[in-house]
């Protein structure tokens, strides 16, 4: 029997084994039972009320957006060219602190185009938060962006001075352009917006979202916000039709009073044919960083101790019972039997993890959507969704790989208790722990123990503003490190097996 025909038959005989005791068959059904009971009671007893005190709308495609700043603006129908310069823009100084608690925490620096002080212009689908809309705008420290419907983003030339904007209505697409001098233009890109009536608000608007602040550590975590605001300058205004230019603050651009800063979110003046706009708000994207994916996905710790106990025991128990003898006597190559068993093992704890994970996010996110965890702040998840889809299969293979690692360990060890409480322990250990550091400190946790595997649960981006430590990194970089645990355990079982008797 040559050895790539004794592999598989190696490979039937370990899943013989798996499935012949009845007590593992029992375990790895407790272990998506687990899964799945644990997430319905624990989505039962989750409630928000985010909706109730939102900063966002539902923008056009669904999604939670911000839509706040100040707009000079007045109604076209039809094609349209709008020419201004941004002759300046620069913060706009505040009065007096907003609370001074903030400076106790660590503010937050997103490097996203949406989250900069700005002055452009605009075509909107009304003045209603969260309507379609194309913007040209220059940035504070980026340049220059053309943006649309609050996730697209073009970007132009990276010039921090004066420029020259233009947007050319064509049907349903907006063209944007910039220059350095107002006679050589360069195309910026072309913006296709969801829904842009025939009538639409044309003008020019200043934003400047809020600073945000975060604190965590001790188990919990907390956000606060700064509000800024921004003044710029702007000439040459030119648009192809006449009509009056009418200041509105629009969403929630209203949150400084007379002692803060701005006033009615914002104020514009003309003097000589150019106006000076004083704005606040952010106009973009604005996700809360609570996840419902991970939330359906609580339960996976409870199937996960299960599977670690599988694990354990599909190596510990031959020892026990001197099978290990029988079976290397069969198999001299120690390697392809330790290669056999995890294989057989990582495979069905996969399936067993996709059955919980598939289960688990079926059951609570309607548990969840009951709970106000439904629009705007939380579009409805669907297995169709590319992040969600992610989240299940490495959830699954983060299952997979430390029932893996529990087997290396029980070949490691050969003693039942102590190779589960070690393997239990690498993962459980770094998360309290990580609940309790300060700050961004857990990080390096998460990059080095099998606790990092939890990110795989997450479908939004990694944040510093939640509690559990495992949302400090994203889900390919926990997943990553669960397999160099694989590795590196396997290896240091394998160099075992060949030095020690059976």
């Amino acid at each position: 029997m040559t050895a790539r025909e004794s592999f598989p038959r190696l490979l039937l005989a370990e899943w013989t084994k798996l499935r012949s005791v009845r007590r593992w068959v029992v375990t790895l059904l407790a272990a998506a039972a687990l899964t799945v009971g644990l997430s319905y009671l624990a989505a039962s007893g989750s409630r928000t009320n985010i909706n109730e005190h939102a900063e966002f709308v539902s923008g056009p495609h669904g999604d939670p957006v911000a839509d706040d700043f100040y707009f000079v603006h007045q109604p076209v129908t039809g094609d349209t060219t709008l020419t201004v310069r941004v002759a300046s823009l620069e913060p706009e100084p505040f009065g007096r602190d907003v609370d001074p608690e903030l400076d106790r925490m660590t503010r937050l620096d997103d490097p996203s185009p949406f989250a900069r002080p700005a002055a452009g212009i605009m075509l909107k689908d009304g003045t209603r938060p969260g309507s379609s809309y194309a913007s040209l705008m220059l940035t504070a420290g980026q340049g220059v962006h053309l943006q649309w419907d609050f996730d697209a983003d073009r970007r132009g030339s990276a010039s921090s001075g004066a420029r020259w904007l233009r947007l050319v209505r064509s049907g349903a697409t907006i063209t944007g352009y910039e220059s350095a001098d107002g006679t050589a233009w360069r195309k910026v890109g072309t913006a296709t917006p969801k829904h842009l009536p025939s009538t639409v608000e044309v003008g020019f608007y200043v934003s400047s979202p809020a600073a945000v602040y975060t604190s965590r550590g001790g188990g919990s975590s907390s956000v606060g916000e700064r509000p800024t605001s921004a003044r710029a300058a702007f000439d040459n205004v030119r648009l192809s039709s006449e009509g009056a230019w009418h200041g509105e603050a629009i969403g929630r651009a209203d949150r400084l009073d007379g002692k803060g800063g701005v006033r009615a979110g914002g104020r514009v003046t003309e003097a000589g044919g150019g106006y000076t706009v004083v704005g606040t708000g952010t106009v973009g994207p604005r996700p809360p960083d609570d996840d419902m994916v991970e939330i359906a996905l609580v339960g996976v710790i409870a199937g996960l101790m299960a599977l670690i106990a599988i694990g354990v025991l599909s190596a510990t128990s031959e020892y026990r019972r001197g099978m290990i003898r029988t079976t290397f006597a069969a198999t001299p190559r120690r390697g392809r039997v330790l290669a056999a068993k995890a294989i057989v093992l990582g495979a069905t704890s996969f399936l067993v993890g996709l059955v919980g994970a598939v289960g688990a996010f079926a059951l609570a996110v309607p548990a969840l959507r009951e709970r106000g965890f439904t629009t705007p702040a939380f579009p409805r998840p669907s297995l169709a969704d590319p992040p969600v889809l992610r989240a299940l299969l490495l959830t699954a293979a983060f299952l997979a790989g430390v029932a893996v690692v529990g087997l290396a360990i029980g070949v490691l060890l050969r003693h039942t208790a102590a190779a589960i409480t070690i393997t239990v322990l690498l993962v459980l250990a770094p998360l309290i722990v990580g609940m309790i550091l300060p700050g961004t400190s857990p990080r390096w946790l998460m990059y080095t123990t099998l606790a990092g595997g939890m990110a795989t649960q997450r479908a939004k981006p990694p944040t510093v503003t939640l509690a559990e430590p495992w949302a400090l990194i994203g889900p390919w970089a926990g997943i990553g490190v669960v397999a160099a645990w694989v590795a590196l355990t396997l290896g240091l079982a394998w160099w075992q097996l060949r030095r020690r008797d059976a």
